[in-house]
């Protein structure tokens, strides 16, 4: 056995062996453990923001046997109007979340999961592979360590929201309760590709979020060619399911369409898209690749996107051409890697 296979065994026992996380806990679980303590504390004490975690919560985890914060920042980038955040996890891996300003407040594009399973060819987060999902608290801390200026939440780092469907859901309900940390559901985003299945599930839950499909072509097999973990989910079903989503929901569902030359831009693809959303509570998001090292594809021109966006206007379609932030510190759509614990892109299964 190698001495890489046999440090990610021991990291692997180490975190079976870790004690419970406290932000993992939601209410009910934590108002059982907290009964019996001799030195009870509030829900809402297990999200301060303080690095410096106050005494009478250390000492109640202490007590307990709880961990209270589990990743290590280990570098922090500063770009324009982003900020990138490099956290460690007990396993040896590191995750990518950002921290982006806007004119009314700041969101935390968050991660998901330890890589991606998908392998998008766009993406520089599927490139390692998916190595396991993040626990709820794992999800949770990184709004956390952000800070408490923190109003909007995007699920759009690494990994794919609804293959880790259970964890997501839970971090949410986490987040938003009040007597937590309150976060309100109208200000969250689950960034998706469209778990058909998962979607379904997502329709009955009584959360108000936003709901956002990377959609990117017009056709099964040119989907399947860009996303090649979407094969199995059919372009017709990941739309109906999420427009049923949007019906059920009252809600209007943003579908992203990023544009490339030679692979998704011709006048069919414009025809096939207006097709789909005509008259359908939806939007779409038109948006440039995000280069990334060891991906060769290109930027579309300025001429195919107006082209793209005047035929959805003449469609009745809204559009918006959508020109991420965090290129200048390469943490925009789809730049994100799942590294180690030194800061190093995994490497490629």
């Amino acid at each position: 056995m190698t001495s890489a296979v046999l440090t990610r065994t021991a990291a692997a026992s180490t975190r079976a062996a870790a004690p419970p996380f406290a932000l993992d806990l939601d209410r009910a679980a934590f108002e059982r453990l907290n009964a019996r303590s001799a030195r009870p504390i509030t829900y809402r004490d297990l999200f301060t923001p303080h690095a410096d975690l106050p005494k009478p919560l250390r000492r109640w985890a202490e007590e307990q046997g709880v961990e209270l914060r589990r990743l290590t920042l280990r570098s922090r980038e500063r770009g324009t109007r982003s900020e990138k955040f490099l956290f460690a996890l007990p396993d040896g891996y590191a995750i990518e979340t950002v921290l982006i300003r806007r004119h009314d407040g700041f969101t935390a594009c968050v991660s998901s999961q330890v890589g991606c399973a998908f392998a998008c060819r766009f993406c520089a987060s599927g490139q390692a592979g998916l190595k396991r999902n993040l626990t709820s608290g794992e999800i949770v801390e990184q709004v956390l360590r952000l800070g408490p200026k923190v109003n909007r939440i995007v699920f759009m780092g690494i990994g794919e929201p609804l293959n880790n469907y259970e964890n997501v859901l839970k971090a949410i309900r986490i987040l938003r309760d009040r007597a937590g940390m309150a976060f309100p559901t109208s200000g969250i985003t689950v960034s998706t590709i469209g778990i058909p299945k998962a979607l379904k599930a997502l329709r009955e839950e009584h959360l108000k979020l936003n709901l956002t499909i990377s959609l990117h072509a017009t056709t099964q097999e040119s989907r399947a060619t860009l996303i090649p973990g979407s094969k199995k989910h059919d372009i017709s079903e990941v739309v109906t399911r999420a427009r049923s989503w949007a019906e059920r929901h009252n809600r209007i569902v943003t579908f992203v369409y990023l544009v490339l030359p030679g692979i998704n831009d011709t006048r069919a693809d414009l025809d096939r898209l207006c097709a789909m959303f005509a008259d359908q509570p939806a939007r779409i998001n038109l948006m440039r690749w995000n280069p990334v090292d060891g991906i060769a594809l290109g930027r579309t021109d300025d001429r195919t996107l107006a082209l793209f966006r005047a035929g959805l206007e003449r469609a009745g379609i809204p559009v918006v051409v959508r020109d991420t932030q965090g290129r200048d510190i390469t943490a925009a759509c789809g730049q994100l890697w799942l590294r180690d614990v030194q800061g190093l892109p995994v490497a490629k299964r």
